[in-house]
């Protein structure tokens, strides 16, 4: 098949954007063809052309943008396009009402705890959580509209984990908790450093590592040292990959406020870290009870005695650990998204309904 995705993405660096690209890259391997539809002036267009995609730039000006949904018709009728698959709100309204009106069956994923009307002209939808999907049957999109296809990962590389601790300048002594995340107030990092403080009170050779970075780094560092903490907490900024990063932790935090799914998550469980997490969006569905620990949001006394129970027992924390590369190698894969959406495509071109699972 021909398979045109439509993103919106200005960096291959966020969730939505590394799914796809994990997508596409797997289509392109079982020899479907992904021509990329990006948005004009953003380095995504570039990102994808340097890992050999063909990718169109299209000028947006609008949320719905006459003149790029008559551009994005033409390109999907010249280039033969079998099915058009979009990502994020804006590309979904214009990729998918393009479509429509090309006469091409469309899907849409939702990425997020979105609004429906940003996918009102999708023929079909993908949650990629039961809970993404709860959110849009409450909205009253028809169940029957809606896929779950959890978005997959990779197997990992092997790597060397003592030079990864290395490098990061932690001693062979030390616990390190650590996250990967944008360093946002919807990522609840300032929740994390506040029960990291609890936690180092009773552990002293507490070490918390945090992977990413965003617009309240300043702020973050700024409670960090407000809390004392200055030679205990490590700002690694973004990383790419972000293996090296999981393999120097022993623990893995995740205080997310709001969480479709949560791919970090994932990840961090493929290198086997258990994991304590916020019970949030999709993140229940991701963490259960034989990978890791769920605690409320907001609430950092709680992360901080389930960080500690996990400290405290080496028993539970092989278990979890072990748990957690299990769960996400058999639920998380990624063959099994792959093979998954593709099982979308063609229910969607045969009109046949909906899988629910």
């Amino acid at each position: 098949m021909r398979i045109a995705q439509v993103c919106s993405a200005t960096h291959r660096i966020y969730g939505a954007a590394q799914s796809l690209t994990i997508l596409a890259t797997g289509l392109r391997e079982v020899g479907h063809d992904c021509p990329f539809f990006t948005f004009e002036g953003k380095p995504y267009t570039e990102e994808m052309r340097a890992l050999g995609f063909d990718a169109h730039p299209v000028r947006v000006r609008a949320k719905i943008d006459p003149i790029a949904i008559s551009r994005l018709m033409r390109l999907y009728r010249e280039l033969k396009v079998d099915v058009v698959h979009t990502h994020l709100s804006t590309s979904s309204l214009n990729g998918c009402l393009a479509a429509k009106l090309a006469g091409i069956p469309c899907v849409a994923t939702v990425h997020g705890m979105s609004g429906k009307l940003s996918f009102a002209f999708a023929d079909r939808m993908i949650a990629v959580s039961k809970g993404v999907r709860a959110h849009l049957i409450g909205q009253g999109v028809a169940a029957s509209k809606i896929e779950v296809v959890y978005n997959g990962i990779p197997n990992p590389p092997v790597v060397d984990r003592v030079a990864a601790r290395r490098e990061f300048g932690f001693d062979e002594g030390d616990l390190v908790v650590g996250t990967v995340a944008r360093l946002t107030p919807m990522k609840g990092i300032d929740t994390l450093i506040r029960s990291f403080k609890i936690l180092s009170n009773t552990v002293p050779n507490a070490r918390l590592l945090l992977v990413g970075n965003g617009d309240g780094e300043t702020e973050y560092r700024s409670l960090t040292r407000s809390l004392g903490l200055d030679q205990k907490v490590t700002f690694a900024g973004y990383r790419d990959p972000v293996w090296p990063a999981l393999s120097a932790m022993d623990l893995f935090a995740f205080p997310s406020l709001k969480e479709a799914m949560g791919m970090s998550v994932v990840e961090a469980m493929m290198m086997g870290l258990p994991t304590v997490s916020t019970d949030v969006g999709g993140l229940p569905e991701v963490v259960t009870s034989e990978s890791g620990l769920l605690v409320p949001a907001r609430d950092e006394k709680a992360m901080a005695s389930a960080l500690l129970a996990l400290v405290n027992d080496e028993k539970l924390r092989f278990e979890l650990g072990a748990g957690a590369t299990r769960r996400a190698e058999e639920v998380f894969g990624a063959p099994k998204m792959i093979e998954e959406t593709l099982a979308v495509y063609e229910r969607l071109l045969q009109k046949d309904p909906v899988k629910v699972s």
